[in-house]
C-alpha cells in the first residue's frame, strides 16, 4: 500500500506522540510544564535567641550599722539597817448591834407603752468602681530599682519569645551555650543627655527624662563576636545617668521610644514591632543568617 506525502507526515507525528506516552506511563514520569514557583519563607527554618535587653539601675546604699550601747555600771546598793517594831497593844473591839432592816412599801410600776419601732431607711447601695488599669511593671512598686529593672528585663524576654513563637518562629530566650547559626536579639535601654548624647539608662537615678529608647540589635549567631555597643572613651561626671554609650552601625538596630512607666501593653505593642522588623530583615535576606 502506498501513502501520500502528506499522509505519511501525519502518521509519523501520530506515532511518535503514541511512543510518547507510552514511554511516559512505563517509567512513571509525569509531564511537566515549567512555571513559576512560590519560595517557602524562611521564619521557620531559622533559630532566634533572645538575650535580656540591658537595663542598669543604681547600686542600693549600704546602711551603717549601730554599734551596741554599752552597759552602764550601777554600785551595789548598801542595806540600811532598822531597828525591830515594837509591838503596839490594843484593846478588844466591842461588837456593835444594828436594828434590824424594816422593809420598804414599792409602789406598783405600772407598764410603760412603747411607740412602735420606725423603720429606718437604709442608704442607697453604692455604685460599683470602675475596674482599675493593671499596675505598671516599674512605678509603684516598693521594691529597689534592681528588683525593677529585673522584672522589666524578664518581661521583655517572654513576650519577645512568645511573639516570635506566634509567628512560625523557633524562638527561645539565651540559656547556656548558644547556637551555631540563626539570628540573636540584643537590645538596651539608653537615654539622650542634655548634650543629645547617648547614654546608658539608669533606673532609680535623678534623671527628668519621661521615656527612653530601647536600642534592638539583630546578630548573625555566625559571628557572635559583634558588640551591640562600646563605651565611649571620653566619660561625664554625674550620677543622673550612665555612660556614654557608642553604638555599632555595621548591624541592622532599630530604636524604640518606651515610657519609663510601660504598662504590658506598651511592652507587647513592642514587642510586635520588633517581630515585624525582624520578619522584614529575613525576607529581604533569605540566607543571610542561614550561614
Amino acid at each position: 500500500m502506498f501513502f501520500s506525502p502528506a499522509w505519511h507526515g501525519k502518521f509519523t507525528w501520530a506515532t511518535r506522540i503514541f511512543v510518547f506516552f507510552v514511554l511516559t506511563s512505563a517509567f512513571g514520569i509525569s509531564p511537566s510544564f515549567a512555571g513559576p514557583q512560590a519560595a517557602e519563607s524562611p521564619a521557620p527554618s531559622i533559630p532566634i535567641i533572645v538575650s535580656d535587653f540591658e537595663l542598669f539601675s543604681v547600686p542600693a546604699v549600704a546602711t551603717s550599722a549601730t554599734p551596741p550601747a554599752s552597759p552602764i555600771a550601777i554600785p551595789p546598793t548598801r542595806a540600811i539597817a532598822t531597828p525591830p517594831a515594837t509591838q503596839i497593844a490594843t484593846s478588844p473591839a466591842t461588837p456593835i448591834s444594828t436594828p434590824p432592816a424594816t422593809p420598804l412599801p414599792t409602789p406598783s410600776t405600772a407598764p410603760i407603752s412603747t411607740p412602735p419601732a420606725t423603720p429606718v431607711a437604709s442608704p442607697p447601695a453604692a455604685t460599683p468602681s470602675k475596674q482599675k488599669p493593671p499596675m505598671p511593671l516599674v512605678s509603684g512598686d516598693p521594691n529597689l530599682p534592681s528588683v525593677q529593672a529585673r522584672r522589666l528585663m524578664d518581661f521583655f524576654a517572654v513576650t519577645i519569645v512568645e511573639t516570635l513563637q506566634k509567628s512560625g518562629y523557633a524562638a527561645r530566650r539565651a540559656r547556656g551555650a548558644g547556637l551555631p547559626k540563626g539570628a540573636l536579639l540584643r537590645g538596651v535601654f539608653a537615654e539622650p543627655d542634655e548634650e543629645n548624647r547617648v547614654r546608658r539608662t539608669l533606673l532609680g537615678g535623678t534623671s527628668v527624662n519621661a521615656k527612653f529608647f530601647l536600642y534592638v540589635g539583630i546578630f548573625n549567631l555566625a559571628r557572635p563576636d559583634q558588640p551591640l555597643y562600646q563605651l565611649a572613651a571620653e566619660q561625664p561626671g554625674g550620677t543622673q545617668f550612665g555612660p556614654v554609650i557608642m553604638l555599632n552601625n555595621y548591624i541592622p538596630m532599630a530604636k524604640y521610644e518606651l515610657d519609663k512607666n510601660p504598662t504590658e501593653e506598651d511592652v507587647r505593642k513592642i514587642c510586635a514591632q520588633i517581630a515585624a522588623s525582624l520578619t522584614a530583615l529575613l525576607a529581604a535576606n533569605p540566607n543571610a543568617f542561614s550561614q
